[in-house]
């Protein structure tokens, strides 16, 4: 394969986009952009981030390139992560991303940058293709603006809303507020005061939409003679990888429920599998429930727990997806 064939592979799975720190991943140089950015097969979108021709353009490409130019380590920040999430009042017309401290000084020509202290490895997600801080992280900084006093009511109105339709629309579960509030400890942090007095008005498990998947897993765990699992535990030890579903009591067995919705594009899975990756270097195994079988296919959900805690008995640390999984074999 040609250096521009190895390109065109990379772009293809990113919106058609490709940039400039890519080249050492794929043991090219400098010489190398210099020709791509001339041959008349890619279009320079910024200094750092190129286009390949004829690839759609679109409010995602748009929003990947804002991220590519900034980086790496860049990721969408604050209200245009509530945007990309699909939350109201929100929009991408002036793209905002953030990158951890000490990753990149680099200056950004396609979006505002702004720097990170103290990023948890489970505050980025991806979806759509698009790495971003999770949801609940950017409602987080959203809920900063209304730290002063004087605006707490406002406040408390405004974010209390938000709050709300995240966890309507499953973008977060009160259990995750909960963890969060908990974990942040630095005083005089801006917005815990709110957070804190938001999450107490919402105890994990007291609304139906935020259980309904784990009931329906639980159901049929009963329903077919298998043992139960623990709900939303904090994997990973000292350096966490993240909240699981479900964990098994007694074997190194997570338990992950997927949507369609943010699990099926080719980022998407990467992320994934790089996670699950991280849990079976953690000693899991990994059980993966893909909602559609958890609605129409129970005996296979069923089997599929069961799977993954016969390999961890046996010290085999895979991972077992449901047969509805959409990601294609290789």
């Amino acid at each position: 394969m040609d250096w521009d064939e190895r390109l065109g592979r990379l772009a293809s799975g990113q919106e058609g986009l490709i940039a400039r720190f890519h080249l050492p991943e794929l043991g090219l140089t400098r010489e190398h952009w210099r020709r791509a950015r001339s041959n008349g097969r890619w279009d320079p979108v910024s200094p750092r981030v190129l286009r390949a021709r004829g690839s759609p353009e679109s409010e995602a490409q748009r929003v990947l390139a804002a991220i590519l130019d900034a980086s790496p380590g860049a990721i969408l920040h604050g209200r245009s992560a509530l945007a990309w999430f699909g939350l109201r009042g929100f929009n991408l017309r002036d793209v905002e991303v953030a990158r951890p401290y000490a990753l990149s000084g680099t200056a950004a020509t396609l979006a505002r940058v702004r720097r990170l202290r103290n990023l948890r490895p489970h505050d980025v997600v991806v979806t759509r293709g698009v790495p971003s801080e999770s949801p609940l992280r950017a409602i987080w900084v959203e809920a900063a603006r209304y730290a002063p006093p004087a605006l707490a009511d406002v406040g408390c109105e405004r974010i209390g809303r938000l709050l709300d339709e995240a966890h309507r629309l499953r973008l977060v579960s009160w259990a995750a507020l909960h963890e969060m509030v908990d974990e942040i400890h630095e005083r005089g942090r801006s917005g815990t005061v709110l957070m804190r007095a938001l999450a107490d008005a919402r105890p994990p498990g007291s609304s139906p939409t935020e259980s309904r998947n784990e009931e329906q897993l639980e159901k049929i765990l009963a329903n077919h003679g298998v043992s139960p699992l623990r709900r939303q535990v904090v994997l990973g030890g000292h350096e966490p990888i993240g909240r699981a579903d479900f964990r098994d009591v007694d074997l190194p067995v997570a338990v992950e429920v997927n949507s369609l919705t943010f699990h099926t594009t080719p980022t998407d899975r990467r992320a994934d599998e790089t996670r699950y990756q991280r849990l079976t270097d953690a000693g899991f195994t990994v059980a993966v429930v893909w909602e559609d079988d958890l609605w129409s296919r129970p005996k296979a959900v069923a089997r599929t727990v069961a799977n993954a805690r016969t390999l961890a008995e046996a010290g085999r640390r895979l991972v077992v997806h449901s047969p509805s999984c959409p990601w294609p074999t290789t």
